[in-house]
């Protein structure tokens, strides 16, 4: 596509040069052939006085013998010739003089005519007014005539189209030229540019390269050199994040390791808990003294403590399927702060629900949904640091999404931006006694149910959970397409 454009862009520029210059030219010539006839015009009270002497045929013979090189004529204010050695006129020109007279505010006038013969004839006419020398015998500034010329401009054209024809071609060929060698030149840069950075970037895949070796040892042209170091950062960047993605591959199997690991533990262990439990039941039914009871009483409490932890390690590593059914969601809210707001009123905490008017009833595991709102509640209370504090759990509908969103406010410490992204991590947690479980479990059920959990904020001012539960879960349009009823309401 470049060549022809080129070509084109050549063509046009040489034609377009070449008839500027020949208008320039004639333009000149125009110019010079009327400085020509008004010499001759000047000169003509001169040759008339020379001329009256009666020898010469007119008063004016002298003249045009003159200026016979550039076909001069003379014709009366009628447009008649004046002269016998006059030229013999054509009638084209006698008609374009009278028109020419008959045109006040014309006064001089050159053009360009070509013949029959394909020869090129520069005209001129020019006004004849009677000056200071002419009133002896005409009144002052009176029209007496015009002069004409017409000189064969045929020959000083052509050769002048011939000189700026091979000039302007020649240096035109210069101009192909330069451009052509550049061209070449950067075509052959760009391709050992090209094949060197290829074989820098496969090297660089491959992990035989450095990346971050200086693009100035390149050979680079600058086109080159920027695409060059574009794609050397995107091949870094991708190469960053395949090393991220497998370090958290790498994570991933180590927690699902851990917690089949776990899970098995945890299976393995809830048998001889519960005969250790029961014998120390027994223990502490038979004793009569009061301060061992009282130890039994915590070594049990203990043991409750381990297998809560162990029931969580089950429920992460085998989750339990959902029984859904329609629940009203702001009962469930209104249950489980009742549930809560005794042993919070002990921390000095207040719990508040509110609920919105108008929520539709969803699809729901109530006791999975509990556990959530149970666990995030107990989490805002432990986060409060010190005695007190306020707790908003709210429900409001989300049009925007077709669900409902569940949002759990605390004005607590909040959680610091380094640990906010490892929340929901298994076995994370910022507490003494915590498992890091509650969080991961709770995800887990909320994306069960097909939503998600969200979670704002801001070290001194608190932190928001946000449940967010669609309006019509996938289980339900499967029951649906299968004709099967689901379980009955929950209040």
């Amino acid at each position: 596509m470049l060549v022809p454009i080129h070509l084109g862009a050549f063509a046009a520029l040489y034609f377009g040069t070449f008839a500027l210059l020949e208008r320039a030219y004639t333009q000149a010539a125009s110019t010079a052939a009327r400085f020509q006839l008004d010499e001759a015009v000047r000169g003509m009270p001169l040759d008339s006085e020379a001329g009256a002497d009666g020898r010469s045929p007119h008063v004016f013979s002298r003249t045009l013998a003159a200026n016979q090189p550039i076909g001069l004529r003379l014709y009366r204010d009628d447009g008649t010739p004046l002269g016998s050695t006059n030229l013999s006129p054509d009638r084209a020109e006698q008609r374009r003089v009278r028109r020419f007279l008959a045109d006040a505010a014309a006064h001089n006038e050159t053009w360009i005519e070509t013949d029959a013969q394909s020869r090129q004839w520069m005209h001129g006419l020019v006004r004849l007014e009677a000056g200071v020398s002419c009133t002896p015998c005409h009144a002052a500034n009176v029209t007496l005539g015009a002069a004409a010329m017409r000189i064969d401009f045929t020959e000083p054209l052509a050769e002048i189209r011939s000189i700026m024809g091979w000039r302007i071609g020649w240096l035109l060929a210069a101009w192909v030229t330069l451009i052509a060698g550049v061209t070449i030149i950067v075509q052959r840069t760009v391709r050992r540019s090209a094949a060197r950075l290829g074989e820098e970037l496969k090297a660089a895949e491959s992990g035989r390269g450095a990346l971050d070796a200086a693009p100035s040892q390149l050979p680079l042209d600058p086109v080159t050199a920027e695409v060059h170091r574009a794609l050397r950062e995107l091949l870094t960047r991708q190469r960053q994040r395949e090393a991220d993605v497998s370090v958290r591959l790498a994570r991933v199997d180590q927690l699902a390791s851990l917690g089949q690991l776990a899970a098995g533990l945890a299976h393995e262990i809830k048998n001889p808990l519960a005969g250790i439990q029961g014998a120390l039941e027994v223990l502490r039914d038979e004793s009569g003294d009061g301060e061992t009871v009282r130890i039994y009483e915590e070594m049990l409490a203990e043991l409750r403590r381990v297998n809560v932890i162990i029931h969580r390690l089950l429920e992460s590593g085998r989750p339990a399927p959902l029984r859904l059914a329609l629940t009203d969601l702001g009962n469930l809210l209104d249950e489980t702060s009742e549930l809560l707001r005794s042993s919070l009123r002990r921390q000095r905490v207040e719990l508040v629900t509110e609920a919105a008017a108008g929520l539709p009833a969803l699809q729901l595991d109530p006791a999975k949904i509990r556990q959530v709102l149970v666990n995030l509640i107990q989490n805002a209370a432990e986060a409060m640091p010190e005695p007190g504090g306020r707790i908003t759990v709210r429900a409001s509908g989300f049009p925007a999404e077709a669900a409902v969103v569940v949002a759990v406010e605390d004005n607590g410490a909040g959680i610091a931006p380094g640990e906010l992204a490892r929340v929901f991590e298994p076995f994370f947690t910022t507490k003494f006694t915590g498992t890091g479980l509650g969080l991961a479990i709770s995800k887990s059920l909320i994306e069960q149910h097909g939503g998600r959990i969200e979670v704002t904020s801001e070290l001194g001012r608190g932190s928001s959970f946000l449940l967010i539960l669609p309006a019509r879960s996938a289980s339900t349009e499967s029951q649906e397409r299968e004709g099967l009823e689901p379980v009955a309401e929950a209040r």
